[in-house]
Order: C-alpha cells, then structure tokens, then sequence
C-alpha cells in the first residue's frame, strides 16, 4: 500500500539561488541550512516519488488559458532549463516525471469530482527548479506536478485548495501499489511582484500563516478571500494555495518551521517548513 513518508513547504522564488550574494549573509546561511535540513530528512524518509503543489508563472499558462487545477504529464521536466539556468544560477537538467502516477490521478478525479487539466508539455521555473536545486539535487526521485492557478484572478479559493490536497491525499493511501511519496509544496510567503508596491514583504502576516501551519489550524487560512490576501501577503502571497492544498493530504500534521527570513534583496518572505504527524 501506498503511504505518504515526508512533507514539506518551502519558497521558491528564483533571487535565492540566482542573486545569493545580495542577501545579507546571514539571512542566506540561515534559510539555506534550512534547505539543507529538509534535504537530509527527505534523504532518510526515502520517497520514490515527490508529488509537488506548485503553480505556473504564466509560462505554460496565459491570460486567456488558466486552469484552476492542472495535473503535469510529462516525461521529464526542465528544473531549469537553459534559459532559466541563467537567470536562477542552477545548471541546466531533466528531472523525471510520473506520467503513469499522473495519469492515474487525473482519471481518480475524473470520476471523484475534480475535473483537472492536464498538459504533456510543462516549461517549469523556479516553482520546481529552486527547491529541487537544494532538496534533489542528484535528479533520482521522479516529480508529479500539480498546478494550482496563483496568477491571476479568479483563483479557485482556498477552501477548494484544501479539498484537493485532501483528494489527493486519498488517492495517495488507496493505491495498492507499495509506494513512498513525499509532499511538497511550494511558493511564497508574502511578496509583491510588479505592483507599485514590488519589493514590499509584511513578516507579520508571514508568521501568521506560519503559526497556523505550525498549530496544524488550518480553517481560519480557508476563510481568507483573495482581497484579504492580496492586502496582507500581496500577488505573490496567493502561492499560499500550494501550502494550504498539501496541508489537506496530512490532515493534523502539524509544521516545524526550520527557516524563516524576510528578505528584503530577494523581495519575498521566505520559509522552509517540516511538516510531520
């Protein structure tokens, strides 16, 4: 039977590895060796497949074609790829995928009541490349993608996120096959990008999500509409999503925030957090 061994939520924005030396350094060495620490208590969970809550940068997704939920069928993913190695400092790899695996899930829910997308050709960014750069960096455990729209407006609502991890999470336990699967999901905290507030980071309302994550209280983060978020986290806070969807696959577990830095050259507040039973 299938079990899920590991979870994890972390940030994702592309300044962390591709402009590391603007940070002030102790605010690197710390979220960093919170990477690091994620990356050993991966390493010893000994997943064989990472199933990742993430959302697209209008890459794979324009204006006038966003799913709410896309489920990612690609053989391999770049993560990055040559373009992208150059702006996120990461050399250039394929990082495999789970076809089969996504495949399996998109038709659970098909016949469950969630009718994802589904795309054969994903352009990833910093969404998979900068938390695989420091939590896979050999590229040996295969990744299953799902996309959640975060970019623009309407965004399916939190509550909905929740419900889909917890589809998820169920669909991860039904399986018959013996499987070690890892959550991760990715994006955030606050930050705003290209507003005429960019640059801007509110930590109050970080340590908020983070408080609740850490108490595994996770209603009153359902009941936030996108206004209330894009005030207090910004554009970019709506990534929460990611977290709030993987939080409903692990019901009660609770986050152990291992990083939690606010920086100001890399215009987001960044986290990295354990999340365990």
């Amino acid at each position: 039977m299938a079990e899920i061994v590991a979870a994890a939520l972390t940030s994702h924005a592309p300044l962390i590895t591709g402009k590391p030396e603007v940070a002030r350094p102790e605010q690197r060495e710390r979220l960093y060796a919170g990477f690091h620490e994620l990356r050993r208590r991966l390493a010893a969970a000994r997943p064989d497949l990472l199933v990742m809550f993430v959302n697209d940068h209008l890459q794979n997704f324009p204006y006038s074609n966003l799913p709410a939920f896309c489920v990612g069928l690609a053989a391999a993913y770049d993560a990055p790829s040559p373009g992208g190695a150059r702006l996120m400092r990461i050399p250039p790899r394929k990082i495999r995928g789970a076809p089969e695996w996504g495949m399996a899930l998109l038709e659970a829910g098909l016949a469950g009541g969630f009718d994802f997308a589904y795309s054969y050709e994903i352009e990833s960014w910093d969404e998979l490349s900068v938390p695989l750069h420091f939590l896979n960096p050999e590229g040996d455990v295969p990744v299953a993608a799902i996309y959640t729209n975060c970019g623009a407006p309407p965004l399916p609502v939190p509550r909905r996120c929740h419900a889909l991890g917890a589809f998820v999470g169920d669909f991860i336990r039904s399986r018959s096959a013996t499987e070690r699967i890892a959550l991760l999901a990715t994006g955030g905290i606050s930050h705003w990008v290209g507003t005429p507030e960019t640059g801007r980071i509110n930590p109050e309302w970080d340590h908020r999500v983070l408080d609740h994550v850490a108490r595994a209280d996770v209603a009153p983060l359902l009941r936030w509409t996108w206004a209330e978020i894009e005030r207090d986290g910004g554009n970019g806070g709506q990534e929460i999503r990611n977290w709030i969807a993987l939080l409903g696959a692990v019901p009660g577990w609770k986050g152990e925030v291992l990083a939690y830095e606010p920086v100001a050259e890399w215009i987001t507040g960044c986290a990295t957090v354990w999340v365990r039973p």
